[in-house]
């Protein structure tokens, strides 16, 4: 190898960020469903339909629009690790998607909690 050249970065992931992005593919794509079902299944519950029995609620189009960009996020992690050049974007896609999966099971975590609260009380 010449002496002014960089040698080139493994493309191989270590197991723990394949573990990483395993689990956040799974869950980003599970918490995008559960997204659309409660946007979908708002409008009936709170009663909100349009002329033509259309939901109409901009609570059920927030839902959807957070299902769209969570979708959106993780093809964007999938784009920066399938043409990564460098290894800049490669640990800029690696740590988008544990930042991600951290923030999904948070929410997760406290929407469990509120549950378990309310049902105690």
């Amino acid at each position: 190898m010449p002496v002014n050249q960089m040698p080139r970065p493994s493309r191989r992931l270590p197991v723990g960020w394949a573990i990483t992005l395993a689990f956040d593919s799974l869950a980003t794509i599970l918490t995008s469903l559960v997204l659309c079902a409660i946007g979908l299944l708002l409008p009936g519950i709170t009663e909100d339909y349009g002329p033509a029995t259309e939901p109409t609620s901009p609570m059920a189009l927030a839902f959807f629009l957070a299902a769209l960009l969570l979708v959106s996020s993780l093809a964007g992690t999938t784009v920066l690790l399938s043409r990564v050049r460098t290894e800049r974007p490669r640990t800029l896609a690696l740590w988008l998607s544990a930042v991600r999966l951290a923030l999904l099971a948070s929410v997760a975590f406290y929407v469990v909690y509120r549950i378990a609260t309310v049902e105690a009380a």
